[in-house]
């Protein structure tokens, strides 16, 4: 008798457990149908956002395309109008810094060395990944080249080997530190000018690259392979 009494206490738990469950339902039944509808609104809200962020790197896509293909058929004004509006709409996503990239290139092609730099710093203090980076420091050089500053160019161009050797795009790294070396000789700092040609033929062995720096090196007096140890 008492063995058949013990079997059948855990049933009647679990009942009155579940009838306090329920009536713990219909007196918080507000409450808890408010919580379902906020979970529901921010997954929505979630989705929506996601599916826009497609629908704006569609559009941008499109758009891009289209204005490489003004580029390409010499219509600068054109693709530098519809570039910069691709930057003002959709300036976030990746079609939006491939197209500040590409407004840099056009800018340099007519001429507005100073608009480009100013364009490009904007760019890079926003923080942009190391990819696009790399390749706006490059351009950021080549606008402070043409406005007449080597220096600056020069710290540009490092700064975008840097940038790159963070993506892994060694080639990238090495031409970029072999613009550096030539900016730096052209504003008359050889010390710094050797240093990027050094740093060249330490990290890139028997590349074309290392081959030129030790070219250059030639050129600036220094023979010497600085890849030998003592």
């Amino acid at each position: 008798m008492t063995k058949e009494t013990t079997a059948a206490a855990p049933p009647v738990v679990e009942q009155d457990r579940l009838e306090a469950l329920v009536k713990w339902g219909r007196a918080h039944e507000r409450p808890v149908a408010v919580a379902g509808v906020v979970i529901a609104l921010a997954a929505f809200g979630v989705w929506y956002a996601i599916a826009a962020k497609d629908r704006r790197e569609a559009f941008a896509r499109r758009e891009l395309a289209q204005a490489r293909v003004s580029a390409d058929a010499g219509n600068l004004p054109l693709a530098s109008s519809d570039l910069s509006r691709i930057v003002s709409s959709a300036g976030g996503t990746s079609a939006g810094q491939e197209a500040r990239l590409l407004l840099a290139e056009v800018r340099l092609a007519q001429g507005q060395a100073d608009l480009a730099v100013s364009e490009l710093r904007e760019f890079v203090a926003a923080g942009p990944k190391p990819v696009y980076r790399a390749q706006a420091q490059e351009l950021l050089g080549a606008a402070l080249e043409q406005a007449g500053q080597p220096q600056a160019a020069a710290q540009a161009y490092r700064d975008g080997s840097q940038a790159a050797a963070e993506v892994g795009y060694t080639y990238l790294q090495a031409s970029l530190l072999l613009s550096a070396g030539r900016a730096f000789a052209a504003a008359g700092d050889t010390a710094e000018a050797l240093a990027a040609y050094e740093q060249v033929v330490r990290g890139f062995g028997e590349t074309s690259a290392a081959s030129e720096a030790r070219l250059r090196m030639g050129e600036l007096g220094k023979y010497e392979d600085p890849s030998v140890s003592r």
